[in-house]
């Protein structure tokens, strides 16, 4: 049987489904595939800032229930390896998700808006130039956009060249609570030359991650071993889950075919240094459906995005300066003890994009007019 549709979305992720939401309130005729069955587990630490909060607002068309949330923090706690340097709280509360309970909530959404959803599709096969895409049971989709949201290694990166080595590899576990104890978002440094590692409150437990720039020789679970035994789970029995994570490289979609839009991480869209992924996903989710319904898919998407692409691409020049040692330790000697500037930098960088990461002249300079 053969399916028409204005646009198929591959991946039903914070992306995927931002994008089927926002095709169904706009009325354009869409499905979307996923080779999961939901609710399934993602690797990703859950953070909600302020901006990302404000997009699952529009998606839930301002009635959120907070269920979907496992944690709130006012708190962000740094660390080199685990001596605290500076402890701040937060203007605004940031919230904290599980992405099994998460996603499967955006999946739920989408439905309930009629949307079309084909999961646990393992071998489905796309044809590009006929824009259609075959399911195991036989039927034929087609879309005259097909839009990817189907995670770092993407299907799509088979038609260009995606080298592993400018992406992140990230591993994580979850311990108890009453094991591991936080109410703080806490990131430590130093474990990793070119990454962090988050320790976030989820409810009854705890998520604790390490992300690192991807080489092959590291040992990601020995790192994140190391971690927990530093902070007493040591003979804690967790289950260690892994995955690959945009880290600063955009990909580069007017290499792909007219017909073929990235969002989420399959785009590279996350942010460099904070390593937040949820508010570039669902973004590009939104922006993708948006460029749909202009009538102008390619064209109008790529010029949406470009604020972001260069976040990123900004993000990524300040990453290489952040991780160089002299200049890392000389960044943590200032930011000891300091919590009105890791205050100040949190509300306005991180909760909000108040500032580009080309400013970051700027925000110092805003932050001593604060004093």
């Amino acid at each position: 049987m053969k399916h028409e549709y204005e646009a198929i979305v591959i991946g039903a992720g914070p992306a995927g489904a931002a994008c089927g939401i926002t095709l169904q309130k706009s009325g354009i005729t869409n499905c979307v595939i996923d080779k999961a069955v939901f609710p399934r587990s993602k690797t990703c630490a859950g953070l909600v800032t302020g901006k990302t909060y404000k997009l699952i607002e529009q998606l839930f068309d301002n009635e959120v229930d907070d269920g979907i949330f496992c944690a709130v923090s006012s708190e962000v706690r740094l660390f080199s390896k685990t001596e605290l340097l500076t402890a701040a709280p937060i203007t605004n509360p940031v919230r904290l998700v599980n992405r099994i309970d998460f996603d499967n909530a955006l999946v739920k959404r989408y439905i309930s808006l009629d949307g079309k959803l084909f999961q646990g599709e393992r071998s489905y096969t796309i044809d590009y130039k006929k824009s259609c895409i075959t399911l195991s049971n036989g039927d034929v989709l087609c879309g005259k956009t097909l839009i990817f949201a189907d995670g770092t290694l993407s299907q799509a990166h088979k038609l260009i060249d995606v080298p592993r080595e400018r992406l992140a590899f990230g591993v994580e576990a979850y311990v108890p609570s009453s094991v591991i104890s936080t109410k703080s978002v806490d990131l430590y440094f130093d474990y990793l030359d070119n990454g962090y590692v988050w320790v976030f409150p989820h409810g009854n437990t705890v998520c604790v991650g390490a992300a690192n720039q991807y080489n092959k020789n590291d040992d990601y679970i020995k790192v994140l071993s190391g971690v927990l035994s530093d902070l007493g789970a040591k003979d804690c029995n967790v289950k260690n889950i892994g995955a690959f994570l945009p880290y600063g490289y955009v990909v580069p979609q007017n290499k792909l075919p007219q017909n073929v839009l990235l969002t989420g991480d399959a785009g590279g869209f996350a942010d460099p240094i904070s390593g937040e992924g949820l508010y570039m996903s669902m973004k590009t989710g939104i922006l993708a459906a948006e460029a749909v319904k202009s009538g102008k898919p390619k064209e109008a998407y790529l010029k949406s995005v470009k604020p972001l692409q260069q976040i990123i691409r900004d993000g990524k020049k300040m990453q290489k300066l952040f991780y160089k040692p002299s200049i890392h330790q000389k960044l943590f000697r200032k930011v000891k003890g300091n919590r009105r500037f890791v205050t100040f930098y949190f509300d306005n960088q991180v909760d909000e994009y108040r500032y580009t990461y080309r400013q970051m002249s700027k925000l110092y300079k805003e932050y001593k007019k604060t004093k």
